[in-house]
């Protein structure tokens, strides 16, 4: 606490006033505050819910006690019990998690479909369970925790199923409705259509399997998209039929509105023959700023690095006032290692082009991701395709010889976790037997790891995103 007790009280005497006691809010309370906002953010009172409600509670009570003027010392040790009761039941927050992933992920999934709104007798049900089984972990208490954990994630997988039929299903078919009452079925046929169909195809997906809620709720919102695109060109054609505006007029709207985009990026581009020219001088423009942008990356990190080697020699220097030239000698020496170790990346990269791989610096790793190393849905096996892009890999790997190296397989969000986290590891395995059999990297220094769906790079929401999170990553330790 910022004041003791023992200076409050002359204060409050001196100060004699309600005003008083609403300036000694902040020091009394704030780092009570600060662990309470800690342990919101660790989501503490569902994985920690027993000491997260006692710490709740004393915090309710010196809350009370401050509004009425009550003695502060008391407020004092209440913030003090509330401030270590918030942190101890962070710090349970991630034990908790661990131990209960696979509940505590249905339940952030049902919260994420509206279950608290939408099926909240079957979330309470649930929640009951979870907390159960939380507690039980909380106390270190084994008995009991996989029952209720178990019951928990099948509660909460029904509840993210209700939601998602009540909240976003319903939706779409009042959306759908709208449309139809405009005609869109008529003016918008092709997303209408899309519409109807992809609701259809969500709830055959749903009905098909109703533990992989992925993709029923990615054809949802491509329904409910659709739903509001027809409605919206069919309110154009009615205003172009009831003439308030012009077929021109809509098209140069939409010109404006790329215009505006183009001039974010200083480019002068026309639509002589249609938009197919301005958007290739302006996707041309965001990757080259997406290249300029990891370039200034790469050379943040180097300069980073370069300014805390300088100043820990000129630390170094300073200590040592008979050792200047040995100091200076160090200095020399790791500053040409670094440009060795820099003229190694230039060459890595070099390696592969844009589609092929790109080089990450993270710390005292590399990551190579292999972006042009995409499985087919469900696939774990590796295609003739693939040859080119990993010989270069062999050619990488052999710059850096004996270092530990990590096959990071990933998959999209599509499927059950079980399945994604099983084809990952199947990924993962597959590249690391052709690295072993048509490479000399020492099979001591090589690890496969599946990782599922749980680390995307892309949205799980697009075709596009998901073939780049069905990838694989290698992670290099360099011997620097």
């Amino acid at each position: 606490m910022n004041l003791k007790p023992i200076i409050w009280l002359p204060l409050l005497l001196l100060l004699g006033t309600a005003h008083a006691m609403d300036n000694l809010r902040g020091p009394v309370f704030d780092e009570a505050q600060d662990a309470l906002r800690r342990a919101n953010s660790a989501d503490a009172s569902a994985l920690s819910p027993d000491i997260y409600a006692k710490a709740a509670e004393n915090y309710r009570r010196a809350e009370a006690l401050f509004a009425d003027g009550g003695n502060l010392e008391r407020i004092t040790r209440l913030l003090a019990d509330a401030k270590a009761q918030f942190e101890e039941a962070a710090s349970n927050s991630a034990r908790v998690r661990t131990a209960l992933q696979p509940a505590y992920q249905a339940r952030l999934d049902a919260r994420s479909a509206g279950a608290e709104e939408f099926a909240s007798k079957a979330w309470t049900a649930a929640s009951e369970s979870f907390y159960e089984a939380a507690r039980r972990v909380e106390a270190e208490r084994k008995r009991g925790v996989e029952r209720n954990a178990e019951k928990a994630e099948a509660g909460y997988r029904e509840a993210e199923l209700a939601a998602i039929e009540v909240s976003l299903f319903q939706r779409i078919d009042r959306q759908i409705q709208i449309a139809r009452e405009l005609d869109a079925d008529d003016e918008a046929p092709i997303s209408y259509k899309n519409a109807v169909d992809l609701l259809n195809e969500a709830k055959a997906e749903l009905a098909r399997d109703r533990y992989d809620t992925d993709r029923p709720r990615d054809l949802a919102r491509r329904a409910l998209h659709n739903a509001m695109h027809a409605t919206y060109v069919a309110s154009l054609w009615e205003e172009v039929d009831d003439g308030k505006t012009s077929f021109e007029q809509v098209l140069l709207d939409w010109e404006a509105e790329i215009l505006s985009t183009a001039d974010m990026l200083d480019l002068s581009v026309h639509f002589d023959e249609g938009p197919t020219a301005a958007n290739e001088a302006i996707r041309g423009a965001v990757k080259t700023l997406k290249e300029d942008l990891a370039s200034l990356r790469g050379q943040y990190a180097d300069a980073q690095s370069h300014i805390a080697l300088l100043d820990g020699e000129v630390a170094r220097l300073q200590e040592e006032l008979g050792g200047q030239s040995q100091a200076r000698e160090r200095l020399n020496q790791e500053l040409a290692r670094r440009e060795r170790q820099k003229e190694q990346l230039t060459r890595l990269e070099g390696l592969f082009q844009p589609h092929e791989a790109l080089v990450l610096r993270s710390k005292e790793r590399l990551i190579l991701r292999m972006v042009g190393l995409n499985f087919a849905v469900g696939k774990w096996q590796l295609e003739q395709q693939h040859d080119l892009l990993l010989s270069k890999v062999l050619q990488a790997l052999s710059m850096f010889p004996e270092v530990p190296v990590i096959v990071e397989g990933h998959t999209d969000s599509f499927g059950a976790d079980a399945s994604n986290l099983a084809l990952s590891n199947q990924r993962a395995q597959e590249v690391l037997g052709y690295l072993l059999k048509n490479g000399s990297i020492s099979p001591g220094n090589l690890t496969a790891v599946g990782y599922g769906e749980t680390a995307p790079i892309a949205n799980n929401e697009t075709d596009d995103g998901r073939r780049r999170n069905r990838r694989i990553d290698l992670v290099i330790y360099p011997n620097w």
